[in-house]
């Protein structure tokens, strides 16, 4: 299976371009992928979008249409238009080349920061068909103006990882209807932008929850590869450095994985990481 994910910011490349179809080209030219994850689309927001690129969900569905989308944005505005029936919103999409068993998309814990930007966050979950059996693709982007937000974010994800587990040790009485016993995953990928570095204290949470990093998992020791900052250093003058991830959980660290990151675009402040496993 083969899954991309990638923070797009909204098409704006490094020349301050924000053709989003210069994006989904990309995307589509990097090859044939299983799940899609992105971040940062939006739809109606003139800050974010061209004239005539105002929705760019309508867009990626245009591009993709071997694809079935989950779109998850955290708000959804009156749009500022005469047109009262548009909504601004903005978020992460899921295409899913199969078509999810199940999806839901989790509104992100957002506490009060004083005098700090912030917006509703959310995390996309799909449900998809293996070898293994259901498996759970998380795809999302926290917080990044407030550590203690960020923080909030990373243990919410992992309550959803909990209440898996639990799940899987006393199952529920099946029944019908609403009562079915739907597709509990047999295991879970986070992936996105988590707007923290291997350095943080978030990193380190996530390994003593047992998450696996895809990337060490695939390359041992060797440092990350940038993906963030390597041609933006309007936005990071820190340069080159690595806050997106893929995280597998225990019942996906056996198995073998290639994950890589594609350093040469520049059509977003992020880079595309392309993750490979055998399930």
């Amino acid at each position: 299976m083969r899954i991309l994910s990638w923070n797009v910011q909204y098409g704006k490349s490094s020349d301050g371009n924000a053709d989003f179809s210069r994006t989904l080209q990309h995307v589509q030219s990097l090859g044939d992928f299983d799940v899609i994850c992105l971040q940062e689309l939006a739809r109606n927001m003139p800050e974010y979008c061209m004239p005539g690129q105002s929705d760019h969900l309508l867009m990626t569905q245009r591009f993709f249409k071997e694809h079935k989308v989950v779109w998850g944005t955290g708000f959804s505005w009156p749009a500022q238009d005469v047109n009262c029936d548009l909504r601004q919103e903005f978020g992460n999409i899921t295409l899913v080349k199969s078509g999810p068993l199940d999806f839901r998309v989790h509104q992100l814990p957002r506490p009060a920061a004083p005098g700090k930007e912030q917006m509703q966050r959310v995390a996309v979950e799909s449900v998809i068909d293996s070898k293994i059996g259901p498996v759970s693709i998380i795809n999302t982007h926290l917080a990044f103006h407030d550590d203690n937000e960020n923080q909030r974010q990373v243990e919410h994800l992992n309550h959803l990882e909990q209440e898996r587990a639990a799940h899987h040790r006393e199952p529920k009485r099946v029944g019908t209807g609403t009562y079915q016993e739907g597709f509990l995953a047999s295991a879970r990928m986070l992936c996105g932008d988590f707007n923290f570095t291997p350095d943080t204290a978030q990193y380190r949470y996530q390994l003593d929850m047992n998450w696996a990093d895809a990337w060490h998992r695939c390359h041992g020791n060797d440092l990350h590869l940038p993906t963030c900052g390597i041609f933006d250093a309007a936005q990071w003058p820190q340069g080159g450095h690595c806050r997106d991830f893929f995280w597998l959980s225990p019942e996906l660290q056996s198995l073998e994985v290639e994950i890589s990151v594609d350093t040469d675009t520049n059509l977003s402040d992020h880079q595309p990481v392309m993750l490979e496993i055998c399930i």
